[in-house]
């Protein structure tokens, strides 16, 4: 057996494993043809072509001691004994952001998190490539090393040094312990995990006047976007983070291929290593997520998300949320069941399936992967598996967009608690994301901040090709509020595709009264259940210019009838008698956000409230109202021409685009909101 070396590490092993992290080790420095180019600082590479280092290398100090940006021209990276001609591309936080203070300013510390792209420009000499790890968690191995660059006197010279790791700063941010020096100029240089043979973080800064220092977590990279990019025609398109890691891993898998090698691997090194031995292997891992590069990248975020919590349960995925299929990958190494290889090859299986429409080819690779390691699989965990795949979709889920009155002023609402939950059924909620205002804000404040987690949660929450439905509850003083026109996401396309379809035509989406959730009224339970009986629905037409028909006739009409009202319900007679309609118990109630004349009703008042009552007639119960009407916003949507989002309260929007649906299911009622 070999003997171990410091940390309990082989030594063959980790000689070998220093000897790669040297060998991806670069320093960064000023222009590449001047014969005496200015020392910056180090970084490493991580794909073909790129190099990763922290930001502020790239922001050098002028006579006068104020911070420059100087990545917009051509730099250097000396890899070996070759300095190669490259250009910054990307740099988080933006470049703004990167010189706003001056020298000896504490913030200049607090920069974060603070990492820069590279691409090489001109000929690429032969270059390795760092293995990074896929997990979120910082190091947990007791030592860590740390490698790349200093210029203590005229000529450049190799630097390393080896620390532990005592905690984290924050999200991204890890803290290297003093024990080891880590001198100016060595910003940018790797981080790497002893135990386990991974590249974790890359250096960010010694700490004031002590030893150690601290560090970025790689997953800070995944805050990367298409915009981000200094100069577009060397970026890496609209999702840079997606493309860097698929070349990352591509270029891993090659490189166990035949032929390829005579020397170990960074995946050779960690089969080496006690520490990651395990029922995935290295091997295993580096195979995965080769496959799992050479597939389309998820369709959003909370593709991941959904994935990894149909294998680890509901509520397992936290910050840093996951962004990439490597990235779900890695949340699987600990499960609760201890039962790794399961884990591993169910996530696998349901990423397969995800995307067997688009990449059959490569889904049914990743497939037959996936099937091959199962058979190490203990035949109970074989059979859960099987249970698993024949099971297909969970059961229909949908998103609570809940906003809450925590201020009124002159009996209306004007300042709003905000959550999104994800919701599997009545006994399985899951906040998602929560408004953080103590005194809460302003409703167009609170629409405008729902745009993104809305967007998450619904990825989270659609199986394939079954979108979720959303649940938008309102005050009533706010249900005119055309959330079905809403694009949640909508951008994430990129430039030069249709726009983004309207929710309200993909997915049902209809609204619910805030407010009547904490009393519960008896009379609102009693019509519901009647009415889901009841085998058809018929409407009840109401006028928006005058109260009508009143709280009692409202209370005592059929099981069958659905309050319908020709205008906006939000404001004057027509408020009180939606009032009065929840009072009474309707849980299912039909209005357009149209414009109504203050007087009396018009032509088009008719017209709508005939199309309503076919629509009531046809539906065939209170369960299919919903998917009706996204139908027919759908319909009109694909039917109309007009430039641009239809504007539902201008008088010209077709009515299905106006229209607006209450659906408040009493027997699902809503949990306590803007509690807190």
């Amino acid at each position: 057996m070999t003997p171990p070396g410091p940390g309990g590490v082989p030594d063959e092993a980790a000689s070998r494993l220093r000897e790669l992290a040297r060998d991806v080790a670069v320093a960064v420095v000023s222009d590449p043809r001047s014969d005496q180019p200015e020392f910056w600082g180090s970084g490493l590479m991580v794909a073909p072509g790129w190099v990763l280092t922290c930001a502020h290398v790239l922001v050098r100090r002028d006579s006068l001691g104020r911070r420059r940006w100087m990545g917009d021209g051509e730099i250097g990276i000396r890899i070996g004994d070759r300095t190669v001609p490259a250009r910054a591309v990307y740099t988080l936080p933006g470049r703004d952001e990167l010189t706003h203070w001056e020298l000896g300013d504490e913030r200049e510390f607090e920069i974060s998190p603070d990492l820069a792209l590279i691409r090489l420009t001109g000929p690429v000499p032969p270059h390795g490539c760092a293995w990074l790890s896929d997990r979120a968690v910082p190091p947990v191995s007791r030592q860590v090393a740390a490698l790349g660059w200093r210029r203590p006197g005229r000529d450049l010279e190799p630097w390393d040094g080896t620390c532990t790791v005592p905690g984290n700063d924050s999200i991204h941010v890890f803290r290297l312990g003093p024990d080891s020096e880590i001198p100016a100029g060595v910003s940018g240089s790797l981080v790497v995990d002893l135990a386990h043979g991974r590249v974790v973080g890359v250096v960010k800064a010694r700490r004031r006047s002590r030893d150690g220092g601290r560090a970025v977590l790689l997953t800070a990279l995944r805050g990367l976007t298409g915009d981000d990019a200094l100069d577009p025609e060397l970026g890496l398109g609209p999702d840079p983070y997606q493309e860097l890691v698929r070349a990352h891993d591509r270029w891993h898998y090659e490189q166990q291929q035949i032929g390829r090698h005579t020397r170990g691997t960074w995946i050779d090194v960690q089969n080496q290593l006690s520490d990651v031995i395990g029922e995935w292997t290295p091997v295993d891992r580096a195979e995965a997520l080769g496959l799992l590069a050479r597939l389309p990248p998820p369709r959003s975020p909370g593709v991941v998300q959904r994935l990894v919590e149909r294998v680890l349960g509901p509520g397992t995925v936290h910050d840093p949320l996951p962004v990439a299929w490597r990235d779900g990958h890695g949340l699987l190494y600990e499960p609760d069941s201890g039962k790794q290889l399961l884990a591993f090859v169910t996530y696998l299986l349901l990423v397969a399936e995800e995307v067997r429409e688009q990449d059959p080819a490569g889904a049914a690779k990743l497939h037959d992967f996936a099937k091959r390691r199962a058979i190490a699989l203990p035949a109970v965990d074989r059979n859960s598996l099987a249970e698993t795949a024949a099971a297909g979709p969970v059961a229909q889920s949908s998103v609570l967009v809940a906003l809450a009155p925590v201020v009124w002023q002159d009996d209306r609402p004007v300042r709003f608690r905000w959550e999104i939950q994800l919701v599997r059924s009545p006994d399985d909620r899951q906040v998602t994301t929560v408004c953080d205002a103590r005194d809460g804000v302003t409703f167009d404040e609170a629409v405008a901040q729902i745009e993104e987690p809305l967007a998450l949660a619904l990825d989270r929450a659609d199986e394939t090709g079954r979108p979720a439905t959303v649940e938008l509850a309102l005050p009533v003083h706010h249900f005119d509020v055309a959330a079905h026109l809403w694009t949640p996401g909508g951008d994430r396309t990129g430039r030069g595709h249709r726009p983004p379809r309207p929710m309200g035509t993909r997915r049902p989406v209809v609204v619910r009264d805030v407010e009547r959730a904490a009393s519960r009224p008896p009379e609102w339970l009693g019509r519901w259940q009647e009415t889901a009986r009841h085998p058809g629905l018929t409407a009840l037409p109401l006028t928006v210019t005058e109260r009508s028909p009143g709280y009692e006739r409202l209370r005592t009409a059929a099981t069958s009838a659905v309050p319908v009202l020709c205008g906006p319900v939000g404001h004057g007679e027509a408020l009180d008698t939606m009032i009065d309609a929840l009072d009474a118990g309707h849980g299912i109630a039909l209005w357009r956000t149209t414009p109504h004349p203050a007087d009396a009703c018009g032509p088009d008042c008719a017209v709508f409230q005939r199309e309503a009552d076919a629509l009531l007639a046809r539906v065939g119960g209170a369960a299919k109202l919903p998917e009706a009407v996204r139908a027919l916003r759908a319909q009109s949507h694909d039917g109309h021409s007009a430039d641009g989002r239809p504007d539902p309260h201008g008088p010209a929007a077709p009515w299905p685009e106006a229209l607006v649906l209450l659906y408040d299911d009493a027997t699902a009622p809503l949990p306590g909101l803007g509690q807190g």
